[in-house]
């Protein structure tokens, strides 16, 4: 059966979808592109040697002025790209000025309660809707490590909603193709089957991120390789991830038809319109939840019934709406 999407709401019972409209598109502004000048720079060092010296620099490097981020470092190094808390920030009040989060708990003393590896889990909500998000300090102690923290968690729960989506892939990557660097001889074949079912596990839900590991699984000739799937069956590794991209390109098809049924919905051309497309793409046995109770109903029941009530008038006779 396929994925349940809440059914629009009927102007008869709850008055016109505006709101809803609204909100769909505050959620779309979250998942647009940043702007280069919004996007920074993060150094991130890949020699292990490096790391463990105390100057951050062993003898097979040099430490010197980094053109890109600014910063005195080992050459060693290479970049992520990613969005500062005030660029998320002002991205945020621009999809809905009453954004807010908060703390999914509180210790004695009333403030956000951090877990044993000190990280933080919030709740962010956006137009009305929520998503969870995990920050930590990356290391940091003090006051600072607190809002570092808080800008982490909003990064992450941000992403949920779409917001700089493309930059949380390619770090991803980077930050794969980092370890790789970081090892002191070249990897072996497992290590790095196991590295890239790591990443691939990490943007299960990422049809962008997907489609990264799949170039990466096809370079290094691990199509053939057998890994486990969810439920512990072994599975080509190839074969693995083409059944997930096909499963979220559906989904992203359904959604998109959704979208276009809501828009639809309060006129009988745009509900016919709706059905007849749903019965090419084949989406006529799609369930939603619809009604006050929420019953799962298959679109073609669901859209027929609503041009039979948009069609009867109230002494019953049949009217058309404008072409």
């Amino acid at each position: 059966m396929a994925q349940a999407v809440e059914a629009p709401a009927s102007t008869t019972a709850e008055g016109p979808t505006q709101h809803t409209q609204n909100q769909l598109a505050s959620l779309a502004r979250l998942s647009e592109p940043f702007q280069p000048n919004q996007i920074s720079k993060l150094p991130k060092i890949w020699c292990g040697k490096c790391s463990k010296q105390p100057y951050k620099v062993c003898d097979e490097h040099t430490k010197k002025r980094c053109d890109d981020c600014d910063s005195k470092i080992t050459e060693a190094h290479l970049h992520l790209d990613y969005v500062g808390h005030a660029e998320l920030t002002g991205r945020l009040l621009e999809a809905d000025p009453l954004w807010t989060w908060e703390p999914l708990a509180f210790d004695a003393d009333g403030l956000p309660k951090f877990d044993q590896n000190g990280g933080l889990w919030i709740r962010l909500t956006v137009a009305g809707h929520e998503r969870l998000g995990y920050g930590d300090a990356q290391g940091k102690t003090g006051p600072n490590a607190v809002k570092e923290a808080i800008g982490d968690a909003l990064r992450n729960a941000g992403m949920r909603f779409g917001a700089a989506l493309n930059l949380w892939s390619k770090t991803d990557m980077d930050e794969a193709n980092a370890e790789t660097k970081n090892l002191a001889s070249e990897p072996s074949r497992e290590d790095r089957l196991e590295a890239l079912y790591g990443l691939m596990q990490k943007r299960w839900g990422s049809l962008e991120g997907l489609r990264d590991v799949k170039v990466q699984v096809g370079e290094e000739s691990f199509h053939e390789s057998q890994v486990q799937d969810a439920a512990g069956k072994m599975r080509l590794f190839g074969e693995l991830i083409d059944e997930r991209i096909r499963e979220l390109v559906q989904s992203q098809k359904e959604q998109d038809f959704l979208r276009r049924m809501r828009n639809g919905w309060d006129t009988v051309n745009g509900n016919e319109a709706s059905l007849a497309e749903a019965r090419t793409k084949g989406f006529l046995d799609l369930e939603v939840p619809a009604g006050p109770d929420k019953v799962p109903t298959r679109i073609e029941v669901l859209l027929t019934d609503r041009i039979a009530e948009l069609t009867k008038s109230p002494n019953g006779t049949t009217e058309r709406s404008a072409a």
